[in-house]
């Protein structure tokens, strides 16, 4: 018999008199700061803020950065960020950078082209598909389904 089959009698199974110590869900993140700063915590940047601060720390110098860091009153997000960009200048690598970049601008697309052959045997016979584009041969199997009764 499994462990929570209806029946098995083996184990601490909870019922309407037998509850758990500490009931319900454990306080989110932000409650239990609150507890332990005694300040209100929530969001304070939007995400359009966040792209722009992650743009202007792009376009500063190596000066500019290092005494943004030095300041106390910057974020330790920010220094995150700015750390990680000394680290990649450090070893020569442009990981930091490229993230960066996606997330303001998104991963760049490429496109796969390839030559799509296809011949469909019917009651005609054979018929050569290959001078159809791909637009063309979609709505081609859109057609064949509608005939053979298939839902499109």
């Amino acid at each position: 018999m499994a462990l929570f089959e209806k029946g098995n009698t083996v184990g601490n199974r909870f019922t309407s008199e037998n509850q758990p110590k500490k009931n319900g869900r454990k306080p989110s993140l932000y409650k239990q700061l609150k507890s332990i700063t005694g300040k209100k915590v929530d969001y304070e940047l939007s995400k359009e803020d966040y792209f722009k601060t992650i743009r202007f720390l792009m376009e500063r110098t190596k000066d500019e950065l290092n005494s943004i860091m030095k300041d106390e009153q910057t974020p330790i997000w920010v220094c995150n960020i700015i750390s990680a960009i000394f680290s990649d200048i450090r070893y020569g690598r442009t990981s930091t950078v490229e993230m960066i970049f996606d997330r303001l601008f998104g991963k760049s697309t490429q496109p796969i082209e390839g030559d799509v052959n296809a011949n469909v045997s019917g009651s005609v016979g054979m018929v050569d598909l290959s001078k159809l584009t791909t637009e063309e041969l979609v709505q081609y199997n859109q057609l064949l389904d509608k005939i053979n009764g298939k839902k499109v």
